[in-house]
């Protein structure tokens, strides 16, 4: 069996949902072409994702919303690492490196377009 994906694209880079599983979740994932490009810039009231940049550098920020915490990390695909995007802290990610940024992505949740989840706040 084969299934083309569907790429969304813009000038930021694309982005790709891969593995769709019902009670499992969602794998994705997205480039970020050049540093100083911001990602996300939202929350989720109840979605869980978790973030690894597989190739070049990122600057992952997180604010929690009741009471303004900022948690900042600075990852790499030289050292991957897990960041947990955490439900109710707005998050965001920005290429800080000198060339594309590659970012895998898994939800806890499979999107749904009719219940998003996805709020837009900056951090």
């Amino acid at each position: 069996m084969n299934k083309f994906l569907d790429i969304k694209g813009d000038e930021r880079g694309i982005f790709v949902e891969v593995f769709k599983i019902p009670g499992v979740g969602q794998a994705s994932y997205s480039t970020t072409k050049r540093r100083g490009i911001v990602r996300g810039n939202h929350y989720h009231t109840h979605k869980i994702e978790l973030f690894c940049v597989i190739e070049g550098e990122a600057k992952i920020r997180l604010r929690n919303r009741a009471d303004n915490e900022i948690r900042e990390y600075i990852v790499s695909g030289e050292k991957p690492e897990l960041v947990e995007m955490i439900p109710n802290w707005t998050h965001n990610i920005e290429n800080v490196g000198e060339g594309e940024m590659k970012l895998l992505i898994w939800a806890n949740e499979v999107f749904d377009p009719q219940n998003p989840d996805t709020f837009a706040e900056v951090v």
